[in-house]
This record gives C-alpha cells, structure tokens and sequence, in this order.
C-alpha cells in the first residue's frame, strides 16, 4: 500500500485516464490534512481519560482545488478498529477515535490518547495530546481508499489545467492522524471548555517556545521522509 497526497493521486489519475498508463490505482491511500484551530477538551481528568475532539475533514475546496463529499463516507471498517496514528505512521497508535460523527459538512470525531507510560507510543500520545491542548499542534488529516472520484469541470478549480481538481465522491477511511502541517484553508473552532485550562503560552519562556518548535520542526522532516514514497 502506498500513501499519497492528493495530488500526488492526481497525476497519477491523470495518467491513467488520460495517458493509458498502466499505473495501479487500487492500493493507494491518499491523506488530507486539516487545520482545526483549538480543538474541544472531553475530558482531561487522569492518564485514562484524556480526550479531544477535533474536525477531521470537511467538504471544503483545499489548495490543490479537490473536494471530498461529505455524506460519501463508508465508515463501516474504520470503526471495528478506530486507530488514531501520529503523521500516518502505522506503528505510532497514539490514540483510537472513541467516537466519530457525521456533520452535514464532513466528520468530526472525539480521540481518547494512549496513557503517556504506555510503552513506545506513550511519549508520541502525551506529546499529541499537550500539543492540542496548548495549541501547538491542531491538525488533522485522513486517510482514505477512492471508491468513486471524478476530475472537476468548474473552470475555477483548474477544469482546463494540467491537473484539474478531483471530487472524491465515495471514499472509506482507514485511520486519521494528527500530524503538524495543515493543507486545508478552512479553520473550524471547536467550543473550548475551561475544565482542564489549557496551558497558559504567555508565561512560557521564549528558549521553550523554540525547543518545541524545534522538535515539531525535526519530526515533520522525518515524517516526510518516511510517507511519500516516490512514483514508479
């Protein structure tokens, strides 16, 4: 299985529709990603019971102008082993989605974060779930088999480019991430509880602020490094 982004898929979709290529489409996963500013604290009491909700993804045009369809989730498989991973990284469950909900414009779905001493992903989950309450890391992204998917016809979205966008118009998702770079432009603001309070960033001292930054900083290049496989 090889985890590309959208447009990554694109081209490759491009190719075979429109080129005859022979590239193989059905061991594909694409991921999409999402910024979904602070997300909702569930309940913060004990290392069993922290849990954030977060928007996953919505039927919003994102930067590489594709669309998934928001009632065009099959979530039947996802939920008999609702895994919630760290940057698409298979041997990192940080968390399962303990519950996922329909909206009428895309998912959202609540994460119960592994306890911080579980061993080997402990310290990713408790690194996730600090991030999120602080506001450090707040993105998304999902991912997902193409069941039904169509390139776009509306001119705005690159109808006559050389790779137009895609409407995804059925799709199953197989995991959702946190991960630390964003590719949707739409932001949705979850209501913030103010049981636990998050931590307060003002009185953080700036050589704190840079180590973390830091640290998102290092793991975001060897995520990159380890999920985009090159083409054929």
């Amino acid at each position: 299985m090889r985890i590309v982004s959208p447009a990554r898929f694109a081209k490759m979709a491009w190719d075979v529709r429109k080129r005859g290529t022979s590239a193989r489409l059905d061991d594909i996963m694409v991921k999409r990603t999402f910024i979904t500013k602070q997300p909702t604290v569930i309940d913060g009491s004990g290392e069993e019971g922290r849990q954030l909700r977060y928007v996953i993804t919505t039927d919003a045009v994102d930067r590489m102008q594709d669309k998934i369809s928001a009632d065009g989730w099959d979530l039947t498989a996802y939920l008999q082993n609702p895994v919630v991973l760290w940057g698409h990284d298979h041997d990192l469950v940080i968390g399962k989605a303990v519950s996922v909900v329909q909206e009428s414009n895309g998912l959202s779905a609540t994460v119960e974060f592994q306890p911080s001493d579980m061993p080997i992903v402990g310290p990713w989950a408790d690194y996730a779930y600090r991030s999120g309450l602080s506001g450090f890391v707040r993105a998304t992204s999902v991912g997902f088999y193409p069941k039904e998917w169509e390139f776009t016809d509306d001119e705005d979205r690159g109808a006559d480019d050389w790779f137009p966008g895609i409407d995804f118009k059925r799709q199953e998702l197989t995991e959702f991430s946190i991960v630390s770079v964003p590719a949707n432009p739409e932001a949705l603001l979850l209501p913030q509880n103010t049981t636990p309070q998050p931590q307060n960033l003002e009185n953080t001292t700036e050589e704190g602020k840079a180590a973390a930054l830091s640290v998102a900083r290092a793991h975001l290049h060897a995520t990159r490094a380890r999920r985009f496989v090159p083409l054929p």
